[in-house]
């Protein structure tokens, strides 16, 4: 049985979310509640507290909230790689 500690989890949700702010307060969206980035920034910080409460009750919860956040993680950076560019070249 693999057990992952609660901070790498932590970090990797938190790592999605920064990825994630970055990409909300890039695209600068008319109705900024009802978006992607919005409902994904939103869930990293309800994934950060499901994890902390709910980590040590069960070690295979661990190894499913690491592949979450790993997987919340891969998708943020490529949303991230697929933004426009920020100004044109000259």
């Amino acid at each position: 049985m693999i057990v992952i500690p609660t901070w790498i989890t932590n970090c990797l949700f938190l790592a999605g979310f920064v990825f994630t702010a970055y990409q909300h307060w890039r695209l600068n969206p008319e109705n900024p509640v009802t978006n992607v980035q919005f409902i994904v920034m939103v869930g990293s910080i309800l994934m950060i507290l499901m994890v902390t409460l709910f980590n040590r009750t069960n070690p295979w919860l661990s190894l499913a909230f690491f592949l979450i956040a790993a997987g919340s993680l891969f998708l943020a950076i490529r949303r991230h790689r697929q933004l426009p560019p920020s100004k044109a070249w000259q």
